[in-house]
């Protein structure tokens, strides 16, 4: 059967090709979408800092229950901090030294990807493990006002020692032997 509209004659197969060229037009705009929003935003609803959820390296939401331990230290930092950045590496010594501590850092507020590309720039080791927080929530969940932060939590989140401002490795070792003879 042929139809006729608008002067050209039109069958079913031209409708189907239109049609699927349009459904083919929406998914690539779906997935072309996808690709250019920050994806790794995990959602947080809990009170508890061992149920807050943030993104690993690799896109996944992780919960710092994962990290629990007697002593975990969490530090946030971001790529326009100099202070962050230096202590970056000193924090991963730690965590090299103190394999029994995890060793924590969080990513503030800026775009995953950004950040990712900007620590792969840097020599930090493998075992301070990364996250990521393009909402910037931990960083308000622990009431900060300066750059960067430390907190040292035990097994059941209570912070035992906040501290603000750039700390030396060796600050950090004294720290972790304190705080290991208290717990």
């Amino acid at each position: 059967m042929v139809f006729v509209v608008g002067g050209t004659p039109y069958n079913r197969a031209m409708g189907k090709i239109a049609f699927g060229l349009i459904v083919i037009g929406i998914i690539s705009a779906i997935v072309w979408l996808e690709r250019s929003v920050d994806v790794s935003v995990c959602t947080n609803a809990g009170s508890d800092i061992y149920s807050l959820t943030y993104s690993d390296e690799k896109g996944r939401c992780t919960q710092l229950s994962e990290f629990k331990a007697h002593i975990v230290v969490i530090n946030t930092w971001a790529s326009w901090c100099p202070f962050c950045v230096d202590e970056l590496p000193d924090l991963g010594q730690l965590a090299e030294e103190f394999p029994e501590v995890p060793v924590v850092a969080i990513n503030r507020g800026e775009e995953t990807k950004e950040a990712q590309a900007f620590l792969k720039s840097l020599s930090v080791s493998k075992k301070l493990y990364t996250l990521f927080d393009p909402e910037d929530s931990f960083y308000a969940f622990i009431k900060g006002f300066g750059m960067p932060e430390t907190i040292f939590i035990n097994q059941t989140g209570e912070i035992l020692l906040h501290k603000r401002g750039v700390m030396s490795l060796e600050e950090m070792r004294e720290i972790i032997l304190s705080l290991q003879k208290e717990v």
